[in-house]
């Protein structure tokens, strides 16, 4: 029932202290949902740039992003003679080059991933047999998997192990 005075109100499921309630007006999420960052020049270029468009290459309609349809144009530019065009056609390629070139720099100056077995003389179905590990390396050297096993009694029976006759 409805009592007018705190000591009658029964607290409990769905019934939380009158203390605790929202007051009225006051809402439950005071500062609200936090609002989208304004979008940039860049991110809006870059979403045009992005998307696909169709244009005519050789007679023949072709889809290809902004992208490689402005670099296109680029080097069309370049190549009827206009001068900055084809700079910037220049300094694109030689900044590539640079790209390509750090890279390759890179893949040498890594070690080979070394995979450690344990049985390696054994086939791979016998190994399970015998207890052993494997562990799986990322290429900075931390575990990535750990794989363990006991092995199973039938061959460790038949190789004169500890197991005990029935």
């Amino acid at each position: 029932m409805f009592g007018s005075s705190d000591d009658e109100y029964e607290i409990g499921y769905k019934k939380p202290p009158r203390a605790t309630r929202f007051q009225k007006g006051q809402s439950g999420n005071p500062r609200g949902r936090p609002k989208k960052a304004p979008e940039t020049v860049a991110s809006c270029v870059a979403g045009i740039l992005g998307e696909r468009f169709q244009a005519r290459v050789n007679g023949e309609l072709v889809s290809m992003t902004g992208e490689e349809l402005m670099a296109r144009r680029l080097v069309e530019q370049a190549l009827k003679g206009d001068a900055k065009a084809f700079e910037k056609v220049h300094q694109l390629r030689a900044q590539h080059a640079a790209v390509l070139e750090r890279a390759e720099e890179k893949m040498r100056g890594r070690e080979p991933l070394v995979i450690e077995f344990v049985h390696a003389k054994i086939p791979e179905e016998e190994c399970y047999k015998k207890p052993g590990e494997r562990i799986d390396y990322n290429k900075k050297g931390q575990v990535i998997s750990r794989e363990r096993w006991e092995g199973y009694a039938p061959d460790d029976a038949e190789e004169g192990g500890d197991v005990e006759p029935d």
